[in-house]
């Protein structure tokens, strides 16, 4: 994809990614509420949204790959689209099954816009400033929820639920607008050429740039001389200095080292998230009734709005890896206070705080990573992947740590979680760090 596309293209997708995740929001904290209101059990609340987010996760696969391919434009008009249809389509509903095929159309929209719109802020900003970019958009996601959860509210209270998802539409429908009006070009896939050296490139630079290895140019420069004697000259120096600089290329924090930490430790937060969601709340009630427990997830969500952009700034000027164990460390510490309530119930304000920064600061800078490593024609991919790593471990979590505290306790669970998170990911990036230093 093209970059440095300009503020104005930047400022739409802001706008179709302030819409999206609004109407997005709304549906998902309501959907459940109405599904009982037409007179469905707890069972099917909990099942639409398994059904939604496991089809995304599938979806994801062929969306990714095809907007590497073909452009990030179609996939975001795809998916605001089906927002646009959906959300009017969940007010007509009168039964079960009608509100789990309106999920299923709406579940398309899940998987083609986020990740192929957070793809076209990154070719759409300064390489320099993609980490910020990327910040700032996921902080709109945030601003969104805070403003779709009460405002949605105040519709279901005063018109009810046809109305209040029709609203829904129409705030997705001004989305597809703003994204219609995206330049093409800033979507694009990147010619052939230039995705052969972003490909040869993304994997090998230990600092995230863009740049030809000494053995790229010297065939470029070996292609246009116009003769096999030149071509085989340059090859060969090229591959004595690849093989002078390649101590260098293969620095901790290469390509594919880095990647493979931006997942796990996405992976690895979205469960921890997962449990914090799930449970902290109640854990805390119990454990301290004289503290505010409603406060815990206030306070995680403004520790979202603190860390999105500081977390994508912290991508742009230090090693990347880094920046994201080290926010996944921040969220354990959090756990780890949470498992403390009992004891010290003025540790609830700390704790919401240090899991909001630490989750949302490890999503947003692993993102980011991904953006500034991946090839031209992988970034919409891995991005999908690494959406399906935060769906798929806070759609695990229920169950595996609703059974581990049956076994061990809540305490003891928080504080395990809760320190492991603090280990697991430096120890990902020490290993990731030394394994191409062991192989160079």
């Amino acid at each position: 994809m093209e970059k440095g596309s300009g503020r104005g293209t930047l400022v739409l997708l802001f706008a179709a990614g302030f819409c999206a995740y609004g109407c997005n929001h709304a549906c998902m904290i309501y959907v459940p509420l109405y599904v009982v209101a037409l007179g469905g059990d707890l069972l099917q609340a909990g099942l639409q949204a398994t059904v939604f987010l496991a089809l995304a996760v599938v979806l994801r696969f062929v969306v990714g790959p095809w907007a590497d391919r073909r452009g990030a434009k179609g996939p975001m008009l795809l998916g605001l689209a089906a927002y646009v249809v959906g959300a009017p389509l969940l007010g007509l509903c009168h039964d079960f099954a009608a509100v789990l095929a309106v999920r299923c159309l709406q579940a398309v929209g899940m998987a083609a816009f986020f990740p192929c719109a957070m793809a076209a802020v990154s070719a759409a900003s300064a390489r320099a400033r993609s980490g910020l970019a990327l910040g700032l958009y996921r902080f709109v996601s945030s601003v969104a929820l805070m403003v779709a959860a009460p405002l949605m509210f105040s519709l279901v209270t005063a018109v009810g639920y046809g109305v209040a998802f029709a609203g829904c539409g129409v705030l997705a429908a001004a989305g597809l607008l703003c994204a219609a009006l995206v330049p093409a070009r800033c979507c694009r896939p990147a010619g052939s050429e230039g995705e052969a050296k972003g490909t040869r490139a993304g994997w090998r630079s230990a600092s995230g740039e863009d740049a030809a290895t000494p053995a790229d140019e010297a065939r470029d420069a070996a292609a246009l001389s116009g003769t096999q004697r030149d071509a085989a000259e340059a090859l060969r120096g090229a591959r004595r200095e690849d093989l002078a600089t390649s101590v260098t290329a293969r620095m901790p924090g290469d390509g594919r080292a880095a990647v493979v930490v931006a997942l796990a430790v996405t992976l690895l937060s979205a469960l921890g998230y997962g449990l914090v969601t799930n449970f902290a709340t109640s854990f805390a009630e119990a454990a301290a009734p004289e503290a505010n427990a409603g406060m815990l997830m206030a306070l995680v969500g403004a520790g979202g709005l603190i860390a999105n952009p500081l977390a994508g700034w912290l991508v742009d000027r230090r090693a990347a890896s880094g920046v994201v164990a080290a926010f996944a460390a921040v969220m354990g510490a959090g756990v780890v206070l949470v498992a403390a309530l009992p004891m010290l119930p003025a540790l609830l304000a700390g704790a919401g705080l240090l899991v909001g920064i630490g989750y949302f600061g490890a999503v947003t800078s692993a993102v980011a990573l991904l953006a500034k490593r991946a090839p031209e024609g992988r970034r919409a991919s891995l991005i999908s992947q690494q959406q399906n790593a935060v769906d798929v471990g806070i759609g695990v979590s229920g169950l595996l740590f609703g059974a581990l505290i049956v076994a061990t306790g809540a305490p003891v669970l928080f504080a395990l979680a809760g320190f492991f998170l603090v280990v697991a990911p430096l120890a990902f990036m020490v290993l990731a760090a030394r394994r191409p230093a062991a192989a160079a």
